[in-house]
């Protein structure tokens, strides 16, 4: 208990040293101190005097703080930081700060040139290329593309359990160990299984991905023993709701959080790789793993839809997922700046627009109508 209590102690005493410190970056007049210190050496000074504190002096996050704070800060110098941390998601993080974590805005003590330069030298000075780590990589790729189904366990003790028909694949069951070769493996993960909601990955991940994601399956959960059925997963959540309110109409012309711009092209790259196989190419919820889904994928299309789907609510839905569907939550995967993009891209092509394909495909899915919780 004592020892809980220092820690404890320790966090707010180091979060409490983060506020103290950020004034401390401002001159009397109200100027920045360190304005325009873009330099090497000065860049390596502004990270010393206001990320050092909590990521360490070789931004591998061990410092002081990394007892008291919960999560610990962020090692740098780690294979998932490398794979997780785009220089975009960086910037936005160092800007806005983290949501549940001590990472603080940036915005009002530095300027956006020292922000680009902080993450820079963070880039260069301390995250490494893992290289042909593939087991680090499928790990990674597991996350972003197969735990929405599988599980973070690899059990299918998640949403999908119950939610599709047939379930996801439990690796750690003693028949996965006795059916499943890694020939097998690298087959479904290529070309899909029919009749599943398992889609093929050939065109959006490479023969090296596939390769790394399927050695990483096997090792970390078809090697040991069985995982208990129904263990807790962070996809887990509550029995699907099967009613919902009137709908108010939400204001249409709200802007993203934190100062967020949604790219429209860059959405629409992303929704037409990743989202489509759900909410369909004309956004009216049929995609081909449509007929799966219980309850079944948002159609956009929808009067529901469009009256309250303006652009913040587009964002906490992707950014959160949508609990008691197979929607999840895209902030696992993406930085904030992406899922504005997709949102956006959503919010224009189809909330907005889309009227004429919209009059063609404007009833709902033949498994629920618009009054039914759909799936974001």
């Amino acid at each position: 208990m004592h020892k809980y209590m220092r820690h404890a102690l320790c966090g707010a005493a180091w979060i409490g040293l983060l506020w103290l410190m950020a004034p401390a970056a401002w001159a009397s007049d109200g100027v920045p101190r360190a304005a325009a210190a873009t330099a090497p050496d000065d860049v390596a000074q502004l990270y010393r005097r206001h990320c050092a504190a909590c990521h360490g002096d070789r931004g591998d996050g061990r410092s002081r703080a990394q007892f008291g704070l919960n999560p610990p800060p962020r090692d740098f110098t780690s294979p998932e930081a490398w794979y997780e941390l785009s220089h975009e998601r960086m910037l936005t993080s160092i800007k806005y700060g983290r949501p549940g974590t001590a990472m603080v805005a940036w915005e009002k003590q530095l300027s956006d040139a020292e922000i680009e330069a902080l993450a820079g030298y963070i880039r260069q000075a301390f995250m490494r290329d893992p290289g042909d780590d593939s087991l680090h990589r499928g790990k990674q790729l597991y996350k972003r593309q197969c735990s929405a189904c599988h599980g973070d366990r690899g059990n299918g003790a998640s949403w999908a359990k119950n939610s599709l028909n047939p379930s996801p694949r439990d690796f750690t069951a003693p028949e996965s160990r006795a059916e499943l070769t890694r020939e097998r493996m690298l087959t479904s993960v290529t070309h899909g299984r029919p009749g599943t909601a398992m889609m093929p990955f050939k065109g959006r991940l490479s023969e090296a991905e596939i390769t790394a994601v399927v050695d990483y399956i096997r090792a970390e959960f078809m090697s040991g023993e069985p995982s208990a059925a129904g263990a807790p997963s962070a996809h887990a959540l509550p029995p699907p709701v099967t009613s919902e309110a009137p709908p108010e109409p939400a204001d249409m012309t709200l802007a993203f959080p934190h100062g967020l711009t949604g790219d429209y092209k860059r959405g629409r790259a992303f929704y037409m790789e990743n989202c489509y196989t759900c909410h369909g190419r004309r956004g009216d919820g049929r995609g081909p793993r449509a007929s799966f889904i219980k309850p079944p994928p948002r159609n956009f299309l929808g009067e529901r839809s469009r009256q309250t789907l303006n652009r913040p609510a587009l964002y906490r839905a992707i950014f959160n997922g949508i609990n008691g569907t197979v929607m999840p939550a895209w902030s696992r995967v993406l930085d904030e700046q992406q899922i504005a993009d997709v949102a956006e891209f959503v919010f224009q092509e189809f909330i907005q627009g889309g009227s004429g394909a919209g009059a063609a495909t404007q009833q709902a899915p033949a498994s629920g109508g618009e009054g039914k919780k759909k799936a974001l």
